[in-house]
């Protein structure tokens, strides 16, 4: 992975309101550059209790190992999968409904990002020709630098079948993730900030290495944060993490 630049500051900021303006404007910025950060402009004690709630069920074990796929060779249908630095947890609708009390919170937010998805469904069909008809299940994930020092991502494109991995589509095009983290976050000195290299966003590089020579984009994951970009031509990373800290993220 890289090093972290200096962070982005917000492109869009939201108000408690929807609006079909910021909604514009956060679909220009992803036309333009392919990923957007936003001000999410949540209650600070929404923010608390979301922090809580991710607490409380990591320190009650009910994150699990996270898994990466890609082709035994390009194209493929043997898939080898590698264990990731994260743990996460899957927010069904047969966990939430299990665990009903312990992620209010999270089922809010969880809610509200796919809401915040469907409100530029048009936008995005209209004026780039992207269609989105659902979502995938959220995904909480938690990079703990105190349990895992260096934890990291390196540099993937959520759908890749546009790279010379050369895997079927799976039809994902937008990813949104939302940060939940405790007060200010230094990506040098906490590491764990998320990199997006700024190629073209209407198409995908071939290879990370390809991606990698592009100017890149840092942006710190700190509460109240989220990143809208494109699933399938977009290479990201998470840095390494660099102090005892966790970084959780619902997407």
């Amino acid at each position: 992975s890289g090093e972290p630049g200096p962070p982005a500051a917000f492109d869009v900021v939201l108000t408690g309101e929807r609006s079909v303006e910021k909604a514009g404007q956060v679909v220009e910025c992803l036309r333009r550059r392919g990923v957007c950060v936003i001000k999410a402009g949540a209650d600070r004690s929404f923010h608390r209790a979301l922090l809580m709630e991710a607490k409380q069920l990591w320190e009650a074990g009910s994150f699990e190992e996270a898994k990466k796929g890609q082709p035994v060779v390009p194209g493929s249908d043997q898939i080898r999968y590698d264990a990731r630095d994260d743990k996460v947890v899957w927010m069904s609708s047969d966990w939430t409904k299990q665990n009903e009390k312990r992620c209010r919170a999270l089922k809010v937010l969880d809610g509200q990002l796919g809401d915040f998805g469907v409100g530029l469904s048009q936008m995005l069909d209209e004026q780039l020709g992207l269609t989105i008809k659902r979502r995938t299940v959220g995904m909480l994930s938690c990079y703990d630098g105190a349990a895992a020092p260096g934890a990291r991502y390196d540099y993937h494109i959520d759908n890749p079948y546009q790279t010379a991995m050369d895997v079927p589509d799976d039809k994902r095009r937008l990813t949104l993730l939302y940060y939940i983290t405790e007060g200010p976050w230094d990506v040098k000195e906490d590491g764990g900030g998320l990199q997006v290299c700024l190629t073209d966003p209407r198409r995908a590089p071939r290879t990370a290495s390809e991606a990698m020579g592009a100017e890149r984009l840092t942006v710190a994951p700190e509460c109240d944060t989220m990143v809208a970009f494109f699933s399938h031509t977009m290479y990201h990373a998470v840095l390494p993490m660099a102090a005892p800290r966790r970084r959780f993220a619902l997407s």
